[in-house]
């Protein structure tokens, strides 16, 4: 039932992040064979490559987070249901080099971290950020470029 899930919710999050860039890209196109006069500058750089899987359910995590940080400033009660957590170590890396025992000991920590904010209804806040601290001190280690956008998620006080 869980890799049903699993394999459902990295499917979904796929077809959510192609579905968006091929909407996106269409009108750029359009916009271009109108203006000839369009410049490279106006144009964004995107992920040259093919996010790997990893990269994906990163995504989605910080999706997750998100939305588990607007429920706790509005005061609502996070279900666990809603927020699964999605085994990111399970899934192929954008760099294989990553897949050491300490990659597997932050995640497992990360991971504890996590079911920590949904324990502890009273103290979401504070177990919030232990989680995202979990995330940044990973982050630090290994694949820092979503460091800027991780360093914006703490809840503050």
């Amino acid at each position: 039932m869980k890799k049903i899930f699993f394999l459902s919710s990295l499917l979904f999050a796929s077809f959510l992040f192609v579905n968006s860039c091929a909407n996106n890209q269409e009108p750029k196109q359009e916009a271009m064979k109108k203006d000839s006069a369009a410049s490279c500058s106006n144009s964004t750089i995107m992920d040259p490559n093919t996010p790997k899987p990893m990269a994906l359910m990163m995504r989605s995590m910080a999706a997750n987070a998100d939305s588990i940080k607007a429920k706790i400033l509005r005061g609502e009660k996070l279900d666990s249901l809603q927020f699964p957590f999605l085994r990111f170590y399970l899934v192929e890396p954008t760099d294989k080099n990553v897949l050491e025992p300490s990659f597997f000991e932050h995640a497992k920590v990360f991971q504890k971290a996590y079911y920590e904010v949904f324990n502890h209804p009273t103290e979401q806040k504070k177990y919030y950020n232990l989680y995202i601290g979990k995330c940044v001190a990973c982050h630090q280690n290994y694949c820092s470029g979503p460091l800027k956008r991780i360093n914006k998620m703490p809840i503050n006080e």
